[in-house]
């Protein structure tokens, strides 16, 4: 196996994810991180924004020195670079540049549906869109690494199967996530102290913000369309940053009657993140390609260099040219 090859033979390899990491991207990586010290590397990580608190857990066992910039990041030191839960390069600049530039070989490995993003000739995909979280084909490498299950390395991978899935409501398969959430508590890990740090983890702030959100949500097409706006100015009233809302999406999509839930969150005022949930196969995908965007059937999101009047006339446009069910019953 290609990956396989490579990380035997590299001394010094570099870890990452997509910006806003999450905690499949981040569970991924710090799962590899445990499985390649044990084989004598020298690792590093290298992100392009800060891990969010909710995550912190995951890294407290890690020291402060395995985590560099890019502006600390001696490239010529580097064999090999491995990128979790994205193969779009865009979501990890400027380090893909950095990487490429140098030369240096590098690993994506996704579990979202292929799109084919330019790459450098030094750039290599593994992608498995049948797992249900990346994690699950780190799951895998780290077996054919001959590596034993640690409950540190079992913690990130149990984090990242818990996320992706929503706690086991999105499965792609009927019986892997199950059998590795299986092998992974075996390996001794506190699963009551991740889900806590994970899901349980809301604040009044948080709380009065979904009150005032719900006030707020525009409804289209017989209420099948939900489009959601999270502003930096309401964030700021309700004292809340974004990592705290990355979860509204999905709480949306338990009104029966959507088809689509459609999340806007501004960065700045010509950059929004745009997140889409969907019932029915391929809607979300089809939404956030619309937007250059990527990720699953379901589940998808973009990254838009956009103002929020330009996105909007866009959805307008979309609603008259995507096909959608109707309602959001099965």
């Amino acid at each position: 196996m290609l990956i396989i090859e490579a990380i035997s033979k590299a001394k010094s390899i570099i870890l990452s994810t997509h910006k806003s990491s999450d905690g499949d991207g981040l569970g991924s990586e710090i799962s590899m991180y445990y499985a390649l010290k044990s084989l004598g590397k020298n690792v590093r990580f290298v992100h392009s924004d800060a891990i969010p608190t909710r995550y912190h857990f995951l890294i407290e066992k890690i020291p402060k020195e395995a985590f560099c910039s890019t502006q600390d990041l001696q490239s010529d030191s580097v064999d090999l670079a491995l990128i979790f839960d994205t193969h779009d390069p865009k979501l990890c600049s400027p380090l893909y540049e950095i990487l490429t530039k140098q030369h240096i070989p590098l690993f994506f490995i996704d579990h979202h549906v292929p799109t084919e993003y330019p790459v450098s000739p030094t750039t290599k995909m593994l992608i498995d869109e049948s797992a249900s979280c990346t994690g699950e084909i780190v799951f895998g490498l780290i077996k054919k690494l001959q590596v034993p299950l640690n409950p540190l390395m079992a913690s990130a991978l149990y984090a990242s199967l818990i996320f992706d899935t929503q706690n086991f409501k999105l499965i792609r398969d009927h019986q892997k996530p199950f059998l590795m959430a299986s092998e992974l508590l075996a390996s001794g890990i506190n699963y009551e102290r991740i889900q806590n740090q994970m899901f349980a983890n809301w604040n009044i702030e948080k709380m009065n913000y979904l009150s005032y959100l719900v006030t707020q949500v525009k409804y289209y097409h017989d209420n099948t369309i939900a489009i959601i706006k999270i502003l930096k100015t309401d964030l700021e009233r309700f004292h809340l940053d974004v990592e705290q809302v990355s979860d509204l999406v999905d709480l949306f999509m338990q009104i029966q009657t959507l088809s689509m839930a459609i999340v806007i969150r501004e960065d700045s005022h010509q950059f929004h993140k745009m997140s889409f949930r969907s019932r029915h196969s391929s809607e979300a995908l089809d939404w956030a390609r619309a937007f250059d965007g990527g990720g699953h059937a379901l589940s998808s999101g973009a990254w838009v260099p956009k103002t929020m009047a330009e996105i909007d006339l866009i959805i307008k446009e979309l609603m008259t040219t995507l096909t959608f069910k109707k309602t959001g019953t099965v």
